[in-house]
């Protein structure tokens, strides 16, 4: 895959792809109700390694010429760390937000199609998604 630099190999991506699943998806298991199972010490190092990876992230929105989806996920992430910090917090947009996030990956860096992402929201009837509504704009 290019980059500004020059190209990294499927091998990287695979597992810089794999790495970014790994960090997103951690958000979600502390969150969740019904995991008990300690991801994070406590909230304040929720918050720090959120944080950490919405930095991290930030950086791959430059290296790839402002990839849309890119800056669709980290849309997606910020929205998902505003719910957290919403007095009305709910579980469910927050999982629906970094379930986007792993979709946006998936596009970008594992040969996903965002029309096919799209006619399957559509079937399943998730426009409140925000992948769904995205691509949406893309057809």
């Amino acid at each position: 895959m290019r980059y500004i630099y020059g190209s990294f190999s499927g091998k990287q991506i695979k597992e810089a792809a794999r790495a970014m699943h790994n960090d997103i998806h951690k958000l979600l298991l502390y969150k969740d109700p019904q995991v008990e199972q300690m991801i994070f010490e406590d909230d304040k190092a929720f918050f720090h390694f959120f944080k950490k990876v919405m930095y991290r992230f930030s950086g791959t929105v430059t290296l790839f010429n402002n990839n849309g989806y890119m800056v669709s996920l980290m849309s997606v992430l910020q929205g998902a760390y505003n719910e957290v910090l919403s007095s009305n917090y709910d579980f469910n947009v927050f999982r629906t937000a970094i379930l986007d996030a792993h979709s946006y990956i998936k596009i970008m860096f594992e040969g996903g199609d965002p029309i096919a992402e799209f006619e399957r929201c559509k079937k399943s009837n998730k426009h409140e998604n925000k992948l769904c509504e995205n691509n949406r704009t893309d057809s």
